[in-house]
């Protein structure tokens, strides 16, 4: 099920393989489709969840979420 965290997961790979341009561009489409904020620098463990697919979600790209997290929907995360 494509979801805010299944298009992070793919963006981070991405960021993690040194592939510069597709993980902005799959951020954007988060921003678009869930109106969140999950950018590819974030550090979001295995198993972690995001509660109705991810809406309102801001999370700031220097953090860091443990495994096996649930993050319900307008939730903000960072400083």
């Amino acid at each position: 099920m494509l979801n805010a965290i299944s298009f992070y997961r793919v963006s981070r790979w991405l960021y993690l393989h040194h592939i510069p341009v597709l993980p902005k561009l799959i951020t954007l489409l988060i921003f678009l489709i869930y109106n969140s904020k999950i950018p590819y620098q974030a550090k979001i463990g295995r198993g972690s969840t995001f509660g109705y697919g991810g809406m309102g979600v801001v999370i700031h790209s220097k953090s860091i979420i443990g495994v096996n997290c649930t993050i319900c929907q307008q939730v903000s995360i960072g400083g």
